[in-house]
C-alpha cells in the first residue's frame, strides 16, 4: 500500500547568534515635525522606534541590542531598557556610520553576526528578519531588499542622460547582516583613510571588497522620511493596535 502519510512541514533552520544594531540617533526632521521622526508616537504610547525594539528584543537569536540615541535623549529610555533587557543605550555621533561603530563597540564581541536595522523601518516583519540572518555567512553580508519596480533614469542636473535597466536594479532596505570580522575591517579602514560618508554599512563592506547578497525585503518595511510616510506609518500602527495580523512576506 502506498504511503500515505501527510507530508511534514520543513523545519525552519536554525539562526545564527547575532547582536543588533539600531541606530536612532539622527535629527529625522524631514517629516516637518518638531522632534525627529523616531520620537513619533504613532499610537498612544508607542514611538517610532518602539516597533523596531519590539521586534529584535523577541528573537532568541538576538543575544543583545544596542540603541543608538541623541546624548540628549538617552535619560528618557530608561524605561525601555527595563522593559527588554537585551537593550543597552549607546551615543550616537555626528555622522550615521559613527553612530553605528558605537553601537557595534557596546555589543558582545563574541557574537559572529551584527544585524543593524533602521528604526524609522518600524513595521520590518519577522520573515524579513529570518531570511537575512538564514542568509548570513561568514564570508558575505546580506542585504534586504525589493526589485525596483518603477523606470528609472540616469540624470545630469535637469537633464536625463539615460534610462536603466531596472532588472537589475533593486531598492535597498534593513536588516542588513554582516560577519562581526568585516565591521571591523571596515571601521579600521575608515578611521584610518579618514572616510567618506558612507550611506549605509553595506557600502562601506563593497569598498572594502566584502561580497554582498541580497535577499527579499517585505512593502512594509517602508521607511519613513517624510509627513506622509508618517500618516502611512500611524495607519499601520492603528491597524495593528486592532489585533490585525499584517501579512508582508
Amino acid at each position: 500500500m502506498a504511503d500515505t502519510a501527510a507530508p511534514q512541514p520543513a523545519v525552519p533552520a536554525a539562526l545564527p547568534r547575532v547582536g543588533v544594531i539600531l541606530p536612532a540617533g539622527g535629527k529625522g526632521l524631514r517629516t516637518g515635525g518638531a522632534q525627529p521622526k523616531q520620537f513619533l508616537e504613532l499610537v498612544s504610547g508607542r514611538r517610532v522606534l518602539d516597533y523596531a525594539v519590539a521586534a529584535f528584543g523577541g528573537m532568541d537569536c538576538v543575544r543583545s541590542i544596542a540603541l543608538v540615541l541623541p546624548r540628549e535623549s538617552m535619560p528618557d529610555f530608561s524605561a525601555l531598557t527595563r522593559a527588554f533587557p537585551k537593550v543597552t543605550l549607546v551615543e550616537g555621533g555626528n555622522e550615521r556610520w559613527i553612530s553605528v561603530r558605537n553601537g557595534f563597540r557596546a555589543l558582545d564581541p563574541g557574537l559572529p553576526y551584527i544585524l543593524v536595522h533602521d528604526v524609522a523601518r518600524p513595521f520590518v516583519s519577522a520573515a524579513v528578519i529570518r531570511r537575512c540572518l538564514e542568509a548570513a555567512r561568514p564570508d558575505a553580508c546580506v542585504i534586504a531588499a525589493l526589485p525596483a519596480s518603477d523606470t528609472i533614469k540616469e540624470v545630469s542636473g535637469s537633464v536625463v542622460r539615460r534610462t536603466l535597466d531596472r532588472t537589475k536594479l533593486i531598492q535597498v532596505q534593513t536588516p542588513q547582516v554582516f560577519p562581526r570580522s568585516v565591521l571591523e575591517a571596515v571601521y579600521a579602514g575608515m578611521e584610518d583613510a579618514g572616510g567618506g560618508v558612507p550611506t549605509d554599512e553595506a557600502m562601506m563592506a563593497e569598498a572594502a571588497g566584502c561580497r554582498v547578497r541580497w535577499v527579499r525585503g517585505g512593502d512594509c518595511n517602508r521607511k519613513i522620511t517624510g509627513a506622509a510616510d508618517v500618516a502611512w506609518a500611524r495607519w499601520m500602527a492603528g491597524r495593528l493596535a486592532a489585533g490585525e495580523t499584517i501579512e508582508d512576506a
